[in-house]
Parts: structure tokens; sequence; C-alpha cells
């Protein structure tokens, strides 16, 4: 009679010490991205004061219009940008004589945990607003960008500042690209 009430002692302790383990984790994936969209919105409203995010959450500010028709999806582009956090670390960046080469991507072939800058559907959405010449910057939340896991130089949850400039644009086959969504339709 006692081995058994000292086995169930020990296993009801051990119980009680697991629950309390796993119920007061404060970095759950949930408690992560509300600190996260938290930390966004005070940016924002200190330093973009009635900004008003497009429906999938990117925050796009043009800064120079640039010339020529709007970027579409499958159209090449060479593209200048500098990646930071809210916090102003830096994350990414190209040369400013290297520029990187992207083809526009429909949203449904992209992930919401990009491995790279070029993969974000912040980025390629943000192209189909600008033209060759134009600047901008984005702010946007971790499901546009590196996702809940972050990438090799950024942590998960993360909302990002991205500064982008398109360099040049080289349009896909026009005949190909008829009848297809535009990217803006998509998001």
């Amino acid at each position: 009679m006692h081995k058994k009430m000292k086995r169930y002692i020990i296993i009801m302790a051990t119980a009680i010490l697991a629950g309390t383990f796993f119920s007061c984790k404060d970095d759950s994936l949930e408690k992560q991205r509300q600190n996260e969209l938290k930390s966004l919105d005070e940016f924002i409203r200190v330093h973009y004061t009635n900004a008003k995010p497009k429906p999938s959450g990117l925050y796009f500010f043009p800064q120079e219009e640039g010339i020529g028709d709007s970027i579409k999806i499958s159209d090449k582009v060479q593209i200048f940008f500098t990646v930071m956090t809210l916090d102003s670390s830096l994350v990414d960046y190209t040369g400013r004589y290297e520029p990187s080469e992207v083809v526009v991507l429909h949203p449904t072939q992209l992930t919401s945990s990009a491995k790279t800058t070029e993969e974000t559907l912040a980025l390629h959405e943000a192209l189909t607003y600008m033209k060759k010449g134009s600047k901008a910057v984005l702010v946007f939340n971790s499901a546009l960008g590196f996702g809940q896991y972050g990438s090799y130089n950024v942590g998960g949850f993360r909302s990002i500042i991205m500064e982008l400039e398109v360099f040049k644009v080289f349009p896909a086959n026009p005949s190909e690209e008829e009848g297809k969504p535009g990217l803006q339709e998509s998001f």
C-alpha cells in the first residue's frame, strides 16, 4: 500500500509541475504575434500618423513616383533595398551598384515564411504599385515577411521596414499575361 501511495504522489507531483511549466510559458506563438502587432501599431502611430494599411496589411509610403507603366506579375525587375527591423537593426541590403533581380510573383507562388528578402510577400505586392525609378518605404508584419520562424538574419515575429527603389523593369511577354488578375486584385 505504501508503494502505491508513493507512486501516486510522484505521478501527481510530476503532472502538476508539467502543467505549471507548460501553462506559464509567456513566449507562446500567439503571445509573440500579439506583441509584434502591438509594436507595429505603436511604430506606425509614432512615425506615420493616420497611415492606413493596404488590405494585405502592408503599409506603403511612396517617395518618388517613377516613370512608365506600373510593374505587373511576371515582370523582371532590378531593385535596390535596405531592410531593417522596427528598432533599426539592419537585416539585409543590396549594394548601391549591385541591384537584386526579381521576377514579380503572384501571392499564391509565395509563402508567409520567406527565407530571403526577395521572397517576401510584401516586396512582390509593393512592386505592383511601382514603376521604373520609383522609391518607397514599406512597413509590414511578419505574415508578409519572414513569418513566425524568421530567417538566417532576422528572428520570427519581427515587423520590417524596407526602403525600396526600382532600378530597371523588364516587362514579361504581354501575350502570356493577358487575362491574368493583377496582384492588387489578389491581396
